[in-house]
């Protein structure tokens, strides 16, 4: 399939037309939102949702001591290192951001977005392409060295970052005792207790309602990224471009990978799209405690209206199209 029709096939899946009717909600009517206890339930089912999917295949895999399983793990860790180092030498090369902010970017860039790992499921769904599911574990293990990575790299740039460090094992329990990553855990086990009980029926029945129930989690992410678009305003083109290509890099990071591993194209898009995403949820929560001087209002934006947009509209067409081209 060429590359256009697969991007206009995505812009046909509900939950991406959901997301971008949110965002032109957002520049007509700004004041309307949902409840934020309805918010609070779409996000739970959501995650919950996603960790009840990869249940199964992640305790057979696990329990099988899969290498493959354990090596994938491995690399997404390797990445969530790797990956802020690029990010900071890039973002100090070619802006003019301070380190302290920039640093922040790069714990962001360095771990993953569920949402748009979602997505990317979505999509394949649609094209009825099947995929690994223990890759749904990468979720859950990328957010304790990006944050760590981040961290390290405003410390040994920055003077005023070393007086505001923060203990370690405090930083360590924020990120373990995270609301996204404990409901993503909490899915994996019950889908595993499930699928070892026979009862993987069960979870057919919970995930009926997942699709309409993403497709309003992305409405309301769609009215999120609208409200935001204000702050692009406080970027320059060079951090634009960072916020584009970066992803990229990710996430042909990704494909590498998977040829290597010879990874089928389900698996090798969902594991590029992890690459390629950046967190605008857990990282920036954990940023705002350890890293209080980093200019808030560029890293969030940056993560949710830049690189969050462009992966799901074009990213994971294109992660999809390469991997066809390199593993078939």
């Amino acid at each position: 399939m060429d590359f256009h029709k697969l991007v206009l096939q995505n812009l046909l899946n509900l939950p991406l037309i959901c997301f971008l009717l949110g965002i032109i909600i957002a520049l007509v009517k700004p004041q309307w939102t949902f409840p934020p206890i309805f918010k609070k339930i779409l996000t739970i089912s959501v995650l919950f949702s996603i960790g009840l999917k990869g249940g199964g295949p992640f305790f057979e895999h696990a329990a099988a001591k899969s290498s493959i399983f354990f090596i994938l793990m491995g690399c997404l860790m390797l990445w969530a290192v790797i990956q802020p180092l690029i990010s900071f030498f890039l973002l100090k090369t070619f802006t003019r951001i301070d380190k302290i902010t920039a640093a922040a970017i790069a714990a962001c860039f360095g771990s993953i977005s569920v949402i748009t790992f979602i997505t990317a499921i979505s999509f394949l769904e649609q094209l009825k392409t099947s995929y690994q599911g223990y890759i749904i574990a990468g979720i859950a293990i990328t957010d304790i060295p990006a944050i760590m990575s981040g961290i390290l790299l405003a410390r040994n740039s920055d003077k005023s970052a070393q007086e505001q460090s923060i203990p370690f094992f405090k930083l360590l329990k924020s990120s373990l005792t995270n609301k996204a990553i404990l409901t993503v855990l909490c899915g994996l086990f019950v889908g595993g207790v499930l699928f070892m009980t026979n009862q993987s029926q069960t979870s057919t029945f919970i995930l009926n309602g997942f699709k309409p129930i993403l497709s309003l989690f992305l409405l309301d992410m769609g009215f999120s990224v609208g409200l935001k678009r204000n702050d692009l305003k406080l970027f320059s083109w060079q951090l634009s471009l960072f916020g584009l290509y970066m992803p990229l890099i990710g996430g042909f990071f990704g494909l590498i990978i998977s040829y290597l591993f010879h990874l089928d194209v389900g698996t090798a898009t969902l594991l590029s799209a992890l690459c390629a995403s950046a967190s605008y949820i857990a990282v920036p929560a954990a940023m705002r405690v350890a890293l209080p001087m980093a200019k808030e209002a560029l890293y969030l934006p940056l993560s949710l209206v830049m690189a969050f947009p462009f992966n799901i509209v074009i990213g994971i067409p294109l992660y999809y199209y390469f991997a066809n081209l390199i593993l078939k």
